[in-house]
């Protein structure tokens, strides 16, 4: 295996392993060095794909490891601050701040050998360890909101990954005519003979896949898990989840996509990529009016931005599934900069209700920016990046016969945006109340959104050439062309 890949999965892991032991004011320093090491390990992985380096991941590995970098990258840094500022209200402080860092470090590694993993059955059991791990951290801080959501997680995520096992051993079944009736489920194995697999066992586990792992990525109806996981869990951990986990999910479902499309075209897939978006986009727009808590405000912005990347990929145009792609990263930049920013103010403020955030510029000038700034970019405001991929996703269903679908999810958009608009502007305008201290100091939290500030605006302006070139071989692998 390429070394670099190695070194993405050890970095963390080991880490999740040293902090135990060390006291936790060295261990964040650790993890914010790990996650800094590993970013840059993905960084150079992803340009030996992009410039066909043999032995390099293929194209959409390749494009799903970029959250983790962006978001270990950031969360690293974070938790300098967090883990110092962090208390569950007892005596037991430093042991719940070296459990935080073991399992999110971890949980990084576990998000991490997801995309680097193409054995169809081995993927499955990446995704059900970041089942555990997500989980343990959610209930983390012991509260009763926090405990109900980590049953509420491992339930409905563990059913939708048991439908999504069927899906994996339908795919197998579906390949014994010709790979055997004993052979390793490896995803180049399928398509190297697509034509060939039966198509309506295919079918049927492209199906039981984007329900399976549509439940992990957000998808409605199978979302439910979503708002309690993010808006009860450590931020950290709500950045994790929105800004990784769900792009993991997306990665399998790829995955599956890419043989049902070589084997049986691309009718099937869109089509149920236009059901599984369309309800996404509604079912986010319309909640994000009613939220009252800022996580769970951001956590329908990620089921609403799960459905435009579903709908990117129905519509099959090149600039459209490329968008798609695209937004999958945008998303992770904006939404680890939104849970960040937001953790900030909610650690200040002593409240995570959106009524009782006033004033948050002029309380926490840098992170009430940045929350700001990550609610105009989750908006789709330009020139950030996720305007760039919204307006790539648009063009390519405005520019063919599904233009209806794209003025419907355009409409629900707007619906969205003003949702959005309206509690940051709650948030972030006129004075804090008063007995609230202003200015900031931390110097890693501060690294950390400035950061992932610079990926969000970046990508707005600018989509490097490497980047374009896993782009554009994502597209061919999933429309099975390559």
């Amino acid at each position: 295996m390429n070394g670099l890949a190695v070194a993405i999965a050890v970095v963390p892991a080991a880490l999740a392993v040293a902090v135990l032991f060390v006291p936790s004011r060295l261990g964040r320093i650790a993890t914010a060095i790990g996650g800094l090491a590993t970013a840059a390990c993905i960084a150079a992985l992803a340009l030996q794909t992009a410039d066909g380096v043999p032995g390099a991941p293929d194209a959409v590995s390749a494009l799903f490891l970029l959250p983790v970098a962006i978001v270990y990258g950031t969360v690293g840094l974070y938790t300098t601050w967090y883990v110092r500022v962090e208390s569950i209200g007892s005596g037991g402080d430093e042991i719940y701040r070296r459990e935080f860092l073991a399992l999110t470090n971890a949980f990084a590694a576990a998000e991490a050998i997801v995309p680097l993993v193409t054995n169809m059955a081995g993927v499955w059991v990446a995704l059900e360890v970041t089942t555990v791990l997500a989980a343990l951290l959610v209930r983390l801080q012991g509260t009763a909101a926090s405990l109900e959501a980590a049953w509420k997680y491992i339930l409905i995520a563990s059913c939708g990954l048991a439908i999504g096992l069927v899906g994996v051993i339908v795919l197998y079944a579906s390949g014994t005519g010709v790979l055997g009736q004993h052979y390793e489920p490896v995803w180049n194995a399928y398509m190297a003979v697509a034509s060939r697999l039966n198509p309506d066992g295919v079918r049927l586990a492209f199906v039981l896949a984007l329900v399976g792992f549509g439940t992990k990525m957000g998808l409605a109806p199978m979302h439910t898990w979503l708002p309690d996981a993010h808006g009860a869990g450590p931020t950290p951990t709500s950045a994790m989840l929105s800004g990784v986990l769900l792009s993991d999910a997306l990665y399998v479902i790829v995955r599956f996509a890419a043989i049902a499309n070589a084997a049986t075209g691309t009718t099937m897939t869109h089509r149920l990529f236009f059901v599984a978006g369309l309800l996404s986009l509604f079912v986010g727009a319309f909640f994000l009016l009613r939220q009252r808590d800022i996580k769970r405000m951001l956590a329908y912005s990620s089921i609403e931005h799960m459905g435009i990347v579903a709908c990117g990929l129905a519509f099959g145009a090149r600039i459209a599934v490329t968008g798609a792609f695209l937004h999958a990263i945008n998303h992770a930049a904006s939404k680890s900069l939104a849970f960040l920013s937001a953790g900030r103010l909610s650690h200040r403020f002593n409240t995570r209700e959106i009524a009782g955030i006033r004033g948050a510029v002029a309380a926490l000038p840098i992170s009430g920016t940045m929350f700001a700034l990550a609610g105009l970019a989750l908006a789709g405001m330009p020139p950030f990046g996720t305007f760039r991929s919204e307006l790539m996703i648009l063009a390519g269903g405005l520019g063919g016969r599904e233009w209806w679908i794209a003025i419907v999810a355009l409409l629900l958009l707007a619906i969205a945006f003003a949702g959005i608009v309206r509690w940051v502007t709650s948030v972030c305008g006129g004075e804090p109340p008063t007995g609230v201290r202003r200015g900031e100091r931390d110097a890693g939290a501060i690294a950390a959104m400035l950061l992932g500030f610079a990926v969000v605006l970046g990508l707005g302006l600018f989509v490097p050439p490497p980047l374009g070139r896993l782009l554009e071989g994502t597209f061919r692998i999933l429309e099975g062309r390559s």
